[in-house]
């Protein structure tokens, strides 16, 4: 398309836009509304022409947000209004039916008033929402015609390179190109006028410079010196070799990256021609040379080719040293495309040119991932004998994984496609599987060190003192939040690279960002609108309130309840309902961000009561329980309960069970309702004071009087049995074979009562021995009775 009519799109373009930002100072409803339709009525005109090309089309997609956005704020505005006056008709009651009495003049002139204002908004609700189905269909015809445009583009056919005409129309325009780049700074210097020269502009550079080289240097060392890598060190974990990888790429580039970064800046400040050919240019190598010095950084740092045992991927210390030439390699080739794309495109070339020189700037990076493709530059070195726990993050060997297997032939196929587009002509068709090559292997190097970046820093996080002090986490609560944040944050990554590398590959078919962010804004499905954002946020503040209640609940443990004086099981009571409540708070705000009427959850749940009254009684009721136990606490944790045949300390008190420790160590889950519908012994319910029986039966014609003696003193000289109330002997019955006492003392420690009792048993056969008191057998005398015995005689 010709310049000129380039320039007259955009400034269709612009006048559009501009037409739209005026909606946003319109007052009248009626004027936005009408002003969407003619800006979507123009845009509509102009995609219908033919000479509309893919890039002035795609320009369209922000006109359509802004109406769009336009639109979503106006009826948004709108709807508390239209609450209000729904509110205001219903306080007014129903209007009365036909052939009843009518009401009075004053209501019926409200109603009528506040009826037209309702009619009125939902008029314009419905303006705004046709206005926003209008831009959607419009991005769809963008999205079609952009599609189809590129598409043609992608495919468009060049002369052969290979062919004598190419070469001699490409060479001598080859000379031409190179002397209109050369000649650019002489052009413009003569095509400035004193007055719009720039000064000062040497002293600029060296100040800027020098700044660059101050700052870097003292970067650098700061990186080396604190996360550099060590020689002696012989076995660094993969957490150490990661970070240290970080430290040397940037070590390795930040000062090229510095300079050639503030030369870019400096010459996008100063340039003083708009249409200038040596500031365009000038622009662009800085910016190039930007990327090539942080993208010849990395490849080094991951290598690591002087210490093999700094190295990130397991591959031989030659294969290393081969890998990072051919990386620096290809980050150059593919730097020097990129600027002489952009000159060409600045400059304008022929087709012969553009076809010949394609072949060349893309067969040279195609090449050199042909070769990088082998397998045996990904043969993995001697295996890591340090290899443990710490290293649990670490990457697979790409010699050993299949799915980079995939990804190394994958790459292979597209190199050579490229190169074999650019022989037969198809020349936009290769620069952009070249360029979509690179920059996916860029994303997938990206998403590899992140990966590993962020799986370290959730393992250093969660080993930190603060998890296992401030939120008191054990060992296999970390290790299982560890497991879920790694597999979210792979998640994550995995679905960043693929919409990033989808991007990539989707330019030429359709809007795919457009689309993406209008996915991320929210679809309506049904009259509901899900937004992925809307959800991200909602489950970053449920998690973040969760976190402080959590640390809440810590220091009113650890600083705030010990003062009080009350005792364990009221603290832990207060302790769980501050958890419960944060808990109740982080769901109410997370719906809250996500946009959901509270009002509607209550009639759901009000018409969920019956299914809950039957299918989750259960739950229910123990949850009702706990809020009980809480709330009376005839139990509390500490406390020692007998619970049907269960017997045990009170360990943990939830929302829907209670953990007992019993005897044995074990732990015993008892549901809630079990303590609030059946009996419950609480030993410790009130104090800790407890009475212990000890029975024992002594032969009879034993000293009575003697034996409760005995039975006392044993008593009284155990230090854990109280002195008040005093122990005491009660006869408790003349047994069958003994006559039968209990001693009965108290403790002020219910729990030792077993001890206790065992202690007095022990004593208490000691002293009846020592006082020759017996303990007899169980014994049953049997008495048979005399009978006369007849004796028959023989005869």
């Amino acid at each position: 398309m010709p310049r000129r009519a380039l320039r007259l799109l955009s400034l269709l373009i612009v006048c559009l836009g501009l037409a739209v930002s005026g909606v946003v100072a319109a007052q009248d409803a009626g004027d936005a509304a009408a002003r969407w339709d003619r800006s979507l009525d123009l845009v509509e005109q102009q995609l219908s022409r033919a000479d509309t090309t893919a890039e002035s089309a795609a320009r369209f997609f922000e006109l359509t947000e802004q109406i769009r956005q336009e639109a979503r704020d106006e009826a948004a505005a709108l709807q508390p209004r239209v609450e209000s006056l729904q509110r205001r008709l219903e306080a007014l009651g129903p209007a009365p039916e036909e052939g009843a009495a009518p009401e009075s003049p004053e209501v019926a002139t409200q109603r009528q008033g506040l009826s037209a204002e309702l009619q009125r908004l939902n008029a314009q609700i419905s303006q705004a929402k046709l206005a926003i189905v209008r831009a959607d269909e419009i991005d769809r015809l963008v999205g079609a015609l952009s599609q189809r445009k590129r598409f043609e583009a992608l495919f468009h056919t060049y002369p052969f390179p290979w062919v004598p005409e190419t070469w001699q129309q490409s060479v001598p325009e080859s000379f031409a190109v190179a002397e209109q780049m050369l000649r650019a700074p002489v052009n413009w210097w003569e095509g400035v006028s004193l007055d719009e020269r720039p000064t000062s502009l040497t002293l600029r550079v060296a100040v800027l410079l020098a700044l660059a080289l101050v700052l870097g240097g003292v970067l650098r060392y700061w990186l080396i010196s604190r996360y550099g890598r060590d020689s002696q060190q012989s076995a660094p974990s993969y957490a150490a070799r990661l970070v240290a990888a970080v430290a040397s790429a940037g070590a390795r580039g930040i000062i090229p990256a510095l300079v050639f970064g503030g030369l870019f800046y400096l010459a996008w400040r100063n340039q003083v021609a708009e249409e200038s050919l040596f500031w365009s240019l000038l622009t662009l190598l800085f910016a190039v040379m930007t990327f090539f010095s942080l993208a010849w950084a990395v490849p080094y740092a991951v290598l690591s080719p002087d210490l093999p045992q700094w190295r990130l991927l397991s591959v031989s210390p030659e294969n290393a040293r081969i890998l990072g030439r051919r990386f620096t390699l290809l980050a150059a080739f593919f730097a020097v495309q990129i600027f002489m794309a952009g000159a060409h495109e600045e400059i304008g070339v022929s087709d012969a040119y553009f076809s010949l020189s394609t072949l060349l700037l893309n067969a040279l990076p195609a090449l050199i991932v042909i070769d990088m493709g082998r397998r045996r530059y990904w043969v993995m070195g001697r295996p890591r004998a340090d290899e443990g726990e710490e290293d649990e993050a670490a990457q697979p060997a790409p010699s050993q994984s299949g799915f980079w297997n995939l990804v190394r032939r994958l790459t292979v196929v597209i190199a050579v496609g490229s190169i074999l587009a650019s022989l037969i002509g198809y020349a936009d068709l290769a620069d952009f599987l070249v360029r979509s090559l690179l920059l996916s292997i860029v994303t997938l190097a990206a998403v590899a060190i992140l990966r590993g970046l962020g799986r370290e820093l959730v393992g250093a996080g969660l080993r930190s003192g603060f998890t296992r002090e401030a939120l008191e986490l054990r060992h296999v609560a970390r290790n299982r939040i560890k497991f879920w944040l790694r597999t979210l944050l792979d998640a994550m990554l995995i679905v960043t690279g693929i919409l990033v590398i989808a991007a990539i590959w989707s330019s030429p078919f359709g809007e795919f960002w457009a689309q993406t962010r209008r996915l991320l804004s929210g679809i309506t499905i049904g009259g509901v609108t899900i937004s992925f954002t809307d959800i991200l946020v909602a489950l970053s503040i449920f998690v973040l309130i969760l976190l402080l209640t959590r640390l809440g609940q810590r220091f009113l443990n650890n600083s705030v309840l010990p003062q009080t004086g009350f005792d364990s099981g009221v603290q832990n009571s207060l302790a769980a309902g501050f958890g419960y409540i944060g808990v109740i708070l982080a769901a109410v705000f997370g719906i809250s961000a996500l946009g959901v009427d509270l009002s509607n959850i209550a009639l759901i749940a009000g018409a969920l009561s019956v299914g809950i009254g039957f299918g989750l009684q259960t739950i229910v009721s123990n949850f009702v329980a706990g809020i009980i136990l809480l709330i009376e606490r005839p139990i509390k944790v500490g406390d020692w309960v007998l619970v049907g045949a269960n017997e045990g300390l009170v360990k943990r008190i939830t929302v829907r069970s209670t953990e007992l420790q019993t005897f044995q160590r074990a732990s015993v889950i008892i549901p809630n309702s079990d303590f609030i519908s059946t009996s419950v012994i609480n030993w410790t319910h009130k104090d800790h004071y407890g009475r212990i029986e000890v029975g024992v039966g002594v032969a009879y014609g034993c000293d009575i009087e003697k034996v409760r003696e005995v039975l006392l003193d044993c008593a009284q000289r155990h230090e854990r049995v109280l002195t008040s109330p005093e122990p005491n002997v009660i006869f408790m019955n003349f047994g069958s074979s003994s006559l039968d006492f209990e001693l009965r003392c108290f403790t002020s420690e219910v729990s030792y009562r077993l001890v206790i009792a065992s202690d007095l048993r022990f004593a208490i056969d000691k002293a009846f021995r020592e006082a020759g008191i017996e303990i007899p057998f169980p014994q049953q005398v049997v008495h048979f009775a005399a009978q006369p015995i007849a004796i028959k005689s023989l005869e």
